[in-house]
C-alpha cells in the first residue's frame, strides 16, 4: 500500500495572519499543483505556500476530496484547527440566521437599554430595527439616508456592551460623517455617561471607547488599528459602507475585509448599498460574513450582466440579514421635485455639437476593449462640462480663479476659430444654466430661503462663489480641509457648515457631491437644493438629496429639489440612467417608494465621471449617434 504523505498547516505572522501549507516528503506533484492553483503561489512554490486567511476561509471545499484521492494526510497547527472550527461555526450560524428571521420583542429591547447608558427615545421604526439587529450576530442597516441610522447603531452598541459581548467600537466612516457620530452621542447618552469618542490621528489610545477613522487612514494604518480591535471584544462598524463595494480590488475594501477577522461583531450602515448593480452587495456581505457572500447571493446576480428580474431574487436572498426603514416611514412631507430644462442654443450649441460629433467616431470601439473604454470617463467629463459651462473645456475643472461671465457679452466675430471661442467663451455668453440658477437663487433669497447648490466641477463652484458674492456663499469641496486633517486652518469644512447654518447673511452653500453627499445634516436651515449638473453616480446622487430631506425636518416645511438639464445633451442621458438605477435599487430593497421620493417624474416638470456600467455605455453611445 502506498505510504501516506503529510501536508502541515500552521498559522503564519501578520494581522490578519496567513496560513502556511508546508509540503512533506512524498506529497504527489499533482496534489501540490492543485493546492497552488486553489491557494496561490506566494512563498516557496515547491515546499511552502502562504495563503491569505480570506482565501483560505473561502476555498476549503476542494481539500478533503483531494486528500482522499492522493492519500495526503493533514497535520494541523492548533490555531489553524480553531480557524477551521470557526469557519464551520460561522456557516452554521449564517444558516440559522437565514432560516429564522427572528427579532427581540420591543419589551426585551427596552429592558436591555434600560440597563445601559443609552437614554434617547427611539422612534417606532428605530425600535423595530434595533430589535432585529440585536437578534443578529452581525447586521446591516440599509435604511434610507436621514432615518437615524447613527442613533440605531449607538443603541445596538450600548445594548451589546451592557450585555458584556463587546467593550468598544471602531467606526470607519468618511470625514463628513464624523460630526454626526459626535453630535448624536450627545443626544443618545446623558452627560457624564457618554463614551469617550476620539478621531484617530496616528495613534489609537487604549482608553478610547469609540474610535473614528476614515477609510483612507484605516488602509494606511491597518496594523495599528487591527491590533486595537483585537485586544478586547470590539464592534467594527462601516458607515457609508457602499464605499467598499470594490472589495479586494480596492485598497479600502481590502483593509475592511481583512479587519473583519479581528472584530467580535460587525455592522454596516448605508442607504445606497448597491447603487450600480446587485453584485455590489458582495463586499458588504463578505465583511459581515467573511467568505460567505457567494453562498448568500443567487448565482445569476454575480454575472457580469444580470437580468433585471434578478433584483427581486437578490432582495429575497438577503432579506434576513438587514433592516430597512423606508422613506415613507419617516413621516416627512414629500419633496417637490422639478426638472428645469434650459435650451441649448447659440455658441453653446455650436461647441457642444462639435464636441459630440468628434467623439461619435469612437463608436467602432469594441465593448470589450478595456483600454479604449477607460477613456469613456474622460469623454463623459468633457460632455458634462460642455453641457453646463463650455469654458471649462479650455480652463480645466480645477482652476481656482475662474473669470466672470462678461456683461454685456462681446459679439462673435465672423470666421472665428471654435477653439479660440471656447477659450474666451465667458466673454461671449453666460451659460443658460447659470442664468436660470441666478433667477432661482434670487427668488429664494428674497423669500429668506437658503439654497444648497450642487456641482461636480470645482471650477463651477468657484465661478458661482464670485457670481453670488453678495449672498456670502459658503464653499465645500475636496480642497477645503477638515478640522481633523488641518486643525489650524482658518477655513475648514466644519467652519463653512457652521457659517451656513448660523449666519443669516450666508444664503448659499456651494458643494461638491464627492465631498459632501454623505453624513451632513442641513434640514433645519435649508429646504432648497439645486443641481447644476449630475453624473452617472446614482448612489452619490441619492445620498446628496437627503442632506435636506431627513428625520427631524420640521412639520409642514416644503423641501424643493430642482435639477437643471440642458436639453439635447448628455444631461438627458444621465437623468434617465439615474432614474433606472434608483428603480433597480428600490426593487432590491422591496422599497419602490425610494424611487418616487428620489427621482422626479416627467409629468412634474412645470459617482465621479467613470462609466463602469454597460448600459451607461450603451446610452452614451446612443447619444453620440444622435439618437433621441
Amino acid at each position: 500500500m502506498t505510504a501516506v504523505s503529510v501536508v502541515t498547516l500552521r498559522l503564519g505572522p501578520g494581522n490578519p495572519p496567513t496560513i502556511i501549507a508546508e509540503r512533506g516528503d512524498g506529497v504527489p506533484d499533482v496534489f501540490w499543483g492543485q493546492l497552488r492553483v486553489e491557494w496561490g503561489y506566494d512563498g516557496d512554490p515547491g515546499q511552502a505556500v502562504h495563503v491569505p486567511l480570506s482565501r483560505f476561509r473561502g476555498n476549503l471545499g476542494w481539500l478533503k476530496p483531494a486528500c482522499a484521492a492522493y492519500r495526503v494526510k493533514l497535520e494541523w497547527d492548533p490555531r489553524v484547527r480553531e480557524i477551521i472550527s470557526q469557519i464551520g461555526s460561522d456557516r452554521r450560524q449564517l444558516d440559522s440566521v437565514m432560516a429564522s428571521n427572528s427579532a427581540l420583542t420591543e419589551d426585551e429591547v427596552r429592558a436591555r437599554l434600560a440597563e445601559s447608558r443609552f437614554r434617547r427615545d427611539l422612534k417606532p421604526f428605530q425600535l423595530r430595527d434595533v430589535s432585529r439587529l440585536l437578534a443578529l450576530p452581525h447586521g446591516a442597516n440599509f435604511s434610507v439616508p436621514g432615518a437615524g441610522k447613527t442613533t440605531v447603531a449607538y443603541a445596538v452598541y450600548e445594548a451589546e456592551r451592557a450585555a458584556g459581548r463587546i467593550s468598544r467600537m471602531l467606526v470607519v466612516a468618511p470625514l463628513s460623517a464624523f460630526d454626526a457620530w459626535k453630535s448624536e452621542a450627545e443626544e443618545c447618552f446623558a452627560p457624564g455617561e457618554r463614551p469617550r469618542i476620539e478621531i484617530y490621528n496616528e495613534y489609537a489610545s487604549s482608553d478610547v471607547e469609540v474610535l473614528l477613522v476614515n477609510y483612507h487612514r484605516l488602509a494606511s494604518n491597518y496594523d495599528e488599528l487591527a491590533t486595537w480591535v483585537s485586544k478586547v471584544p470590539t464592534l467594527v462598524l462601516l458607515d457609508e459602507a457602499h464605499r467598499i463595494k470594490a472589495g479586494r480590488s480596492g485598497t479600502h475594501g481590502s483593509a475592511c475585509l481583512d479587519l473583519a477577522f479581528s472584530a467580535d461583531r460587525r455592522d454596516v450602515l448605508t442607504g445606497t448599498p448597491a447603487p450600480q448593480a446587485s453584485g455590489d452587495f458582495v463586499a458588504l456581505l463578505d465583511f459581515l460574513w467573511p467568505g460567505q457572500a457567494r453562498r448568500i447571493l443567487p448565482q445569476p446576480a454575480l454575472t457580469r450582466r444580470p437580468a433585471p428580474e434578478v433584483t427581486h431574487d437578490v432582495a429575497a436572498a438577503i432579506r434576513p440579514l438587514f433592516v430597512r426603514t423606508r422613506k415613507e416611514e419617516l413621516g416627512l412631507t414629500a419633496p417637490n421635485l422639478r426638472i428645469e430644462h434650459v435650451t441649448l442654443e447659440g455658441l453653446h450649441r455650436d461647441i457642444y455639437m462639435a464636441l459630440r460629433d468628434r467623439y461619435a467616431g469612437l463608436l467602432a470601439v469594441s465593448m470589450n476593449d478595456r483600454a479604449e473604454l477607460s477613456k469613456m470617463g474622460t469623454i463623459v467629463m468633457y460632455l458634462l462640462e460642455a453641457a453646463t459651462n463650455p469654458h471649462l473645456l479650455a480652463a480645466g475643472s480645477s482652476d481656482v480663479d475662474p473669470p466672470i461671465f462678461r456683461h454685456p457679452p462681446l459679439p462673435v466675430e465672423p470666421g472665428s476659430r471654435l477653439w479660440d471661442l471656447i477659450q474666451r467663451y465667458n466673454q461671449y455668453e453666460t451659460p443658460a444654466k447659470f442664468q436660470q440658477l441666478a433667477r432661482l437663487v434670487s427668488r429664494n433669497a428674497e423669500d429668506g430661503r437658503k439654497t444648497l447648490i450642487w456641482s461636480n466641477f470645482v471650477r463651477n463652484l468657484h465661478a458661482l462663489h464670485r457670481m453670488f458674492n453678495r449672498y456670502e456663499p459658503a464653499l465645500i469641496y475636496g480642497g477645503v480641509p477638515s478640522e481633523t486633517s488641518s486643525p489650524t486652518a482658518q477655513l475648514t469644512r466644519e467652519s463653512e457648515l457652521q457659517r451656513f447654518r448660523e449666519d443669516p447673511s450666508c444664503m448659499i452653500l456651494l458643494a461638491n457631491p464627492a465631498a459632501m453627499s454623505e453624513g451632513v445634516s442641513l434640514h433645519q436651515v435649508c429646504h432648497d437644493a439645486i443641481y447644476l449638473d449630475r453624473t452617472f453616480n446614482a448612489g452619490q446622487y441619492l445620498q446628496s438629496i437627503d442632506r435636506i430631506h431627513r428625520l427631524g425636518l420640521p412639520p409642514r416645511v416644503e423641501t424643493n429639489l430642482t435639477f437643471l438639464v440642458t436639453s439635447g445633451t448628455i444631461d438627458d442621458v444621465v437623468d434617465e440612467r439615474i432614474r433606472i438605477k434608483a428603480t433597480a435599487l428600490g426593487n432590491m430593497l422591496n422599497d419602490p417608494d425610494l424611487v418616487t421620493m428620489a427621482l422626479p417624474q416627467e409629468d412634474e416638470e412645470g459617482y465621479g465621471y467613470a462609466v463602469d456600467d454597460t448600459q451607461d455605455l450603451q446610452a452614451l453611445f446612443a447619444h453620440l449617434r444622435g439618437e433621441p
